[in-house]
């Protein structure tokens, strides 16, 4: 059992901003722009120290049943479509989870980076600058990484890249005591190679309620065991 763990995961309780769907496609003006919504929400109803923090693109963002599924934790979604791993280091970290204290952190980013071509190096670079921040300035909490979705069509053609990707954060994440790296990958394939068609819009890279579902069925027994003996201080 692991001690400290931060959780980011691109959705976990209440969303700020509007559910503008971003993707890699949209400029980075656009996310940075949802970014501030999001931060601004933040600000004016900041969470208490010692919860659970979401950080991640769209599929955290959309994760709407987040709170439900994570239950009976206390769990707040700043998940922003459209973003990536070197956001997430330099400004979702600082200024939407060490502010706010929390004792771990759910963290979702990589798929946009894959698409867009950046290397499964540069990602694991990134994520590495993000949890260094993290952890210095929180040495206490957890930090927990969610693998890349294996979104259907052409972002699929990229399989071998994000399964790199997975396995180079899996890595990282056994280094520490304090981050645990969860497969949420795999468990979206179907047993003839392809993503599950049932866990995703039609058309479109995210996810259906049966996607979350999934999710939950992976995330919940790993994270609700370790982070409900800290609920409420007991």
């Amino acid at each position: 059992m692991f001690r400290h763990f931060i959780c980011l995961l691109l959705g976990c309780g209440v969303i700020f901003a509007a559910d503008e769907v971003l993707t890699d496609k949209s400029s980075s003006a656009k996310v940075m722009a949802l970014y501030q919504k999001v931060l601004a929400g933040a600000q004016k109803a900041p969470p208490a120290p010692g919860g659970v923090i979401c950080i991640g693109s769209s599929h955290m963002q959309f994760w709407k049943t987040v709170k439900q599924d994570l239950a009976p934790l206390t769990v707040h979604n700043f998940g922003i479509g459209g973003s990536r791993m070197n956001q997430a280091a330099d400004h979702f970290v600082e200024n939407l989870a060490i502010p706010f204290k929390p004792r771990a952190v759910i963290l979702y980013e990589g798929s946009n980076d894959i698409n867009a071509g950046t290397k499964p190096e540069t990602v694991l670079e990134n994520f590495r600058k993000f949890h260094g921040k993290l952890h210095a300035a929180l040495p206490q909490a957890r930090l927990y990484v969610l693998g890349v979705v294996p979104s259907p069509g052409k972002r699929f053609l990229k399989i071998a890249e994000l399964r790199k990707t997975n396995a180079l954060l899996a890595q990282e994440c056994a280094t520490r005591p304090w981050m645990k790296f969860i497969d949420i990958t795999e468990p979206l394939i179907g047993a003839d190679g392809q993503p599950k068609a049932e866990c995703f819009i039609p058309g479109d890279i995210h996810m259906l309620p049966a996607g979350y579902a999934v999710w939950k069925s992976v995330i919940a027994p790993v994270i609700v065991p370790v982070e409900k003996p800290y609920e409420h201080g007991q």
